[in-house]
């Protein structure tokens, strides 16, 4: 079950990840990795927020649905993100000269995720008392 789990959370969040980056490279060009940068950013917050909630659960259920959690990070945001993908993008990026573009990829992928994983932890936090 557990593999079913992982199994249909991937799919649709790879399915969500293809919706977000075309979406986003058709607003906003292909110039920049901006949608493998929303999607990083947005799975960090996401995940944040889902292990926030899941947490209280299990301390009062003395247990968290393990195929919950596999279903929603191990698989839709496992599928949804896409570390590979902002790894290709920086590198082409050095292979096209374009180091400032690939430096500030780097930097924004870093500060962003880590800013919106404060963001859903504290949201989490905030929402309990």
């Amino acid at each position: 079950m557990h593999c079913i789990c992982v199994f249909l959370g991937g799919g649709l969040g790879a399915v969500c990840r293809y919706l977000s980056t075309t979406i986003i490279a058709a607003k906003f060009g292909a110039g920049f990795p901006f949608g493998t940068l929303f999607v990083n950013t947005l799975g960090s917050f996401l995940i944040a927020l889902i292990l926030g909630f899941l947490s209280p659960l299990a301390n009062a259920f003395q247990t968290v649905p393990e195929n919950l959690r596999l279903l929603l990070t191990v698989g839709f945001l496992g599928g949804f993100t896409t570390f590979s993908s902002f790894s290709m993008e920086t590198l082409n990026l050095i292979r096209a000269g374009n180091f400032f573009s690939a430096t500030a990829n780097v930097i924004a992928n870093i500060l962003f995720g880590f800013a919106a994983a404060f963001l859903g932890l504290y949201l989490v936090s905030t929402m309990r008392q």
